[in-house]
């Protein structure tokens, strides 16, 4: 078991339980913690079992609303909550909600049961919510925010910080930390990668991208240290989407912002597209750029790649 020193955590073999093993973000955090010496378990929870194999990894099949888990979790010493469904197609807006808000207050309530004494969860920066008065850029002290219109992706973030906020009032004995990272691009191709030419809502707005192993890195320290609160987790020098097309010798094709919202309510109305949802263009209007400097002082973090080299590192999409 892990040594504790007053109400911290001492890392010497480690127990640690991950939900959403399977997901994007797993895939290269698990290699990391599957290295480290000092830890010794892995609890995976997910609905798919992880392709990444290790003898240090445990997995059970569970979903994550499931009241049993404080049983499986019994015997740890943190957990990493990274199951949430972000991206399309969803499923119906109920269970939508019941997966992302019931099932995260579900895995916390399990953990407290447990005896864990540290919760990381993997929040995003858009629970800050795209408004014409944002800051940048926007540190931890800045409220989050619900936005005008309905965005499943903001408020189940903002619903769950909440509820997690409430529980260190509760709990000040438990480390509980919430990671904030903007959208994390690698491993996969992406529409800034498009062959000749980008086309976006709001091409002069600036934006912010980290690389996926620097969200891992972050990932794996608010872990292996004794830090809590909130954490902003973004790559430096953010840049427009014109930009980033000049600099990659691309054309920017801007749509306009309303436009680009009407097209998205129509085609996804009319099912003629399932990605594109009209609070994903909503969320574009306004800058939501962060400032990573408590992770890096606190964490001692540092991004391997600024937002231009995290674009420039992505396969082209042919």
């Amino acid at each position: 078991m892990t040594r504790r020193q007053g109400n911290l955590i001492s890392v010497g073999q480690m127990r640690v339980v991950i939900t959403g093993i399977s997901s994007y973000t797993a895939s290269f955090l698990i290699p990391l913690l599957a290295s480290d010496p000092d830890i010794s378990e892995i609890l995976g929870i997910d609905l798919v079992e992880p392709k990444f194999t290790s003898p240090k990894i445990r997995f059970q099949r569970k979903d994550i609303r499931d009241e049993g888990l404080a049983d499986c979790f019994k015997g740890y010493d943190a957990i990493l909550h990274l199951a949430f469904i972000v991206v399309p197609p969803l499923p119906p807006r109920q269970e939508l909600y019941s997966i992302n808000i019931d099932g995260s207050k579900n895995v916390f309530d399990c953990a407290l049961r447990a005896g864990l004494k540290k919760i990381v969860y993997s929040s995003s920066s858009l629970v800050y919510g795209a408004f014409p008065d944002n800051p940048v850029p926007i540190t931890e002290d800045h409220p989050v925010r619900l936005m005008p219109s309905h965005f499943y992706y903001n408020e189940t973030k903002y619903y769950v910080e909440e509820y997690l906020h409430d529980l260190e009032q509760k709990h000040p004995d438990i480390m509980i930390a919430s990671l904030r990272p903007c959208p994390i691009v690698g491993g996969q191709p992406h529409w800034l990668r498009a062959p000749k030419r980008i086309l976006y809502s709001c091409p002069n707005i600036p934006m912010q991208f980290v690389w996926c192993e620097d969200v891992a890195q972050a990932f794996y320290m608010s872990l292996t240290k004794d830090a809590h609160g909130a954490f902003n987790i973004g790559a430096d020098h953010p840049m427009s989407v014109r930009e980033i097309a000049e600099r990659t010798g691309r054309k920017c094709v801007p749509l306009g912002y309303h436009m680009s919202l009407i097209l998205a309510l129509l085609s996804y109305n009319l099912h003629l597209q399932r990605r594109v949802l009209p609070g994903w263009v909503r969320a574009s209007r306004y800058p939501i750029v962060v400032d990573a400097s408590k992770a890096k002082k606190v964490l001692g973090w540092t991004p391997a790649y600024d937002c231009l080299e995290s674009i420039m590192n992505l396969p082209d999409n042919e």
